[in-house]
């Protein structure tokens, strides 16, 4: 966010910087470092384009390096209640807008009531997504979690 805060994601530092991770769980003793747009962060990143990702950008780098070269590794998990509904937080706009999901399926009074308000796409019957004010939310909640070794 725009105040330093991580939304939901898997971390790590690598080279005394921190990034996004792939997996907070090692595959095979290497992990996934993740940079979202920008320019491509050397000629060992590989680019990807995924043009209809929600609340990211469509350009995405990833380089996979040995998992002993990051440390501090951990995942964070931001919630908070929309209209009594539990959400995750995904990312913040230029605006202040946070993008959220529903977690499984919430009541259709409810989801219905947020495509309405709001503008929330429906991912099937599954969840409901879309970008709300911050005041819209409360219970606001950071969680973090570290790799266990």
């Amino acid at each position: 966010m725009s105040d330093g805060t991580k939304l939901s994601g898997s971390y790590g530092t690598w080279r005394g910087k921190e990034l996004e991770l792939d997996s907070t769980r090692p595959l095979r003793g290497k992990l996934v470092l993740i940079q979202d747009g920008g320019d491509s962060p050397g000629p060992e990143w590989t680019e990807q384009h995924f043009p209809n990702r929600f609340a990211r950008t469509p350009v995405h780098f990833r380089r996979i390096v040995d998992a002993n070269e990051v440390s501090d590794v951990h995942s964070i998990r931001a919630t908070a209640k929309l209209d009594r509904v539990s959400v995750e937080l995904l990312a913040e706009d230029h605006e202040g807008r946070l993008a959220v999901q529903t977690f499984g399926q919430a009541a259709p009074n409810f989801t219905d009531k947020f495509v309405e308000e709001f503008g929330f796409e429906r991912y099937e019957n599954a969840f409901v997504f879309g970008w709300v004010p911050r005041h819209a939310l409360v219970e606001i909640t950071i969680e973090r979690t570290e790799r266990d070794k």
